[in-house]
């Protein structure tokens, strides 16, 4: 019976490197166009150029569906692989428990991807506190405007005021 399964994982391994290198082929367009994106985007918010900002970020929405489909597959790829009693962890724990030597240029593919993605999420942060600093200066602004001008203090003498101690502190209450 054990032959059998390392029989039956072998007969798989192929197709499970193909599906691989398949997420790879589709992965690496998506993570290099998000890559020129958020360079565009970037100069965009120095600009603040909002028209272009919007345009941006609706490329970006779709290119993040595309990329959540390859991340669907390779978790689906995953999967598949630890059915077959493979290491499942990540795509270079599979390819080494498929026996593909590290010399291969799949694994250099990988890292190269790693990379990329180690990117994206620095530079969407970057963008994301931007976006967060200019929302909160925005509404700094419009509240002074609302407020001719003037800061609405938190606590002020004369207005909200009782002239008891409310009724907590007065007795006669």
């Amino acid at each position: 019976m054990h032959a059998g399964q390392s029989a039956s994982a072998q007969s798989i391994q192929p197709q499970l490197l193909g599906k691989l290198v398949g997420i790879l082929n589709d992965l690496e367009p998506i993570q290099k166009q998000l890559l020129n994106l958020y360079q565009e985007k970037s100069k965009a918010l120095k600009q603040v150029d909002a028209a272009l900002i919007e345009q941006f970020s609706v490329v970006e929405e779709g290119l993040t569906r595309d990329l959540q489909f390859v991340l669907l597959r390779r978790q689906q790829l995953l999967q598949t692989a630890a059915q077959q009693g493979l290491p499942a962890d990540s795509m270079k724990e599979l390819l080494s428990g498929m026996g593909v030597a590290e010399s291969d240029p799949v694994f250099q593919r990988i890292f190269e991807a790693q990379k990329r993605s180690q990117k994206l999420r620095h530079e969407s942060w970057v963008q994301w506190i931007v976006s967060q600093r200019s929302y909160q200066h925005y509404s700094q602004i419009l509240e002074l405007i609302a407020h001719a001008g003037q800061k609405v203090p938190t606590y002020s003498r004369g207005q909200n005021e009782s002239s008891t101690g409310g009724a907590i502190f007065d007795a006669s209450a």
